[in-house]
C-alpha cells in the first residue's frame, strides 16, 4: 500500500525532522506524515520522549495546511504514539501496554489473513515473498518492532 511513498526521513536535530511528502501520491499527506513518523520510530530516529515540531512549524516547513498536520498528529495521539502536554509541546510517547495491545490485535489479524491464504491456496512461498517485499519497502527496519 505504501510502496510509492519515499522514505528519506531523518532527524536533523531535536524537534526538527525531514519528511519527504509526495503530493502526487494517492496516499493523503496526513497519512504520509503518520506512516513516516511510525517509520522514524521503527528505525530509531525518533525515540520515547522526543519533542515533535509544533503543528504550525511542521506545516510551514512542509508548505502544507495546518489542518493536514493536525489530522496526522490526532491520529498518532489516538494510537498512543504522540502525547501533547499543554504549554510544553507534543512528544513521542511509546507506552509499552499500548504497544502490546497493538501487537496482540495485529497477531489476530495475521491469523485471519493466514486462514484466508490457506483457503484460497496461496502458498507459503508467496506469503514469504510478500513479507520480504514489505520488509524491503520499510528500509529493512525489521529488527525493530513496527507500530
Amino acid at each position: 500500500m505504501y510502496g510509492d511513498m519515499p522514505y528519506t526521513i531523518q532527524k536533523i536535530k531535536e524537534g526538527v525532522f525531514m519528511f519527504d511528502l509526495n503530493s502526487s501520491s494517492q496516499i493523503p499527506l496526513n497519512e504520509q506524515i503518520v506512516e513516516q513518523t511510525k517509520l522514524m520510530i521503527a528505525q530509531g530516529i525518533l525515540i520515547d520522549g522526543d519533542t515533535m515540531p509544533s503543528v504550525r512549524d511542521l506545516s510551514k516547513a512542509l508548505l502544507i495546511n495546518q489542518s493536514t498536520v493536525q489530522k496526522a498528529y490526532n491520529k498518532l495521539k489516538e494510537e498512543g504514539i504522540l502525547l501533547t502536554k499543554k504549554g510544553l509541546g507534543t512528544f513521542v510517547s511509546l507506552d509499552d501496554e499500548i504497544i502490546d495491545v497493538k501487537k496482540e490485535k495485529l497477531e489476530k489479524k495475521l491469523y485471519d489473513i493466514f486462514l484466508k491464504c490457506i483457503f484460497y491456496g496461496i502458498s507459503f512461498e508467496k506469503i514469504k515473498n510478500i513479507y520480504e517485499k514489505s520488509k524491503e519497502d520499510s528500509n529493512g527496519c525489521g529488527s525493530n518492532e513496527p507500530l
